[in-house]
Parts: structure tokens; sequence; C-alpha cells
């Protein structure tokens, strides 16, 4: 929940142990093990989540869009467009 929350901001992994009060390497491992992919792994694909949405659902720019879901510019968002659906926004 604290990642849909903060989609746009760079969540460290030491934040996330915190919440959850455990210790970094120990919420790494158990969130891996419950969700089957690493913190930073699901992350991206809230992000990717959210911004196929907004793409979907506005005729917001694309940039505007890749700063809402925590990108730098639209290209670091097509970079991993590309990357995990295998074609641009």
């Amino acid at each position: 929940e604290l990642m849909r929350a903060r989609l746009s901001e760079d969540i460290s992994l030491d934040e996330l142990a915190a919440e959850a009060q455990l210790s970094p390497f120990h919420f790494a491992r158990m969130f891996k093990q419950s969700l089957g992919v690493p913190p930073r792994v699901y992350l991206t694909r809230l992000r990717l989540e959210k911004a196929c949405e907004l793409l979907e659902m506005t005729d917001r720019p694309v940039t505007e869009i890749a700063h809402d879901v925590g990108y730098s510019s639209n290209q670091v968002l097509a970079r991993v467009f590309l990357k995990h659906r295998h074609m641009s926004p």
C-alpha cells in the first residue's frame, strides 16, 4: 500500500522495511517469498500498470504521465515500457 500511495516517489528498501518493522534483509526476503518478485520489480510493475491506465483513460502528455508514476522523463518511461511491455507508450 505504501508503494501505491507514493508511486511517484523513490521509496527505499529501508523505508519499506521500517514500515513493516523488519530489517531490510528480512523484508526483501519475505516480500519476494510472498509476491514472487523483489520490491523494486514490484514497484516497476505498479508504475507500469498506472502508466497504462493513464495512457488509456486520459489525454495527458506522456511526459506528465511519466512524472506521475515516478520517472524523470518520457524517455525513461519509454525504456522501461519497451523492456517490460515490448512496445512504446
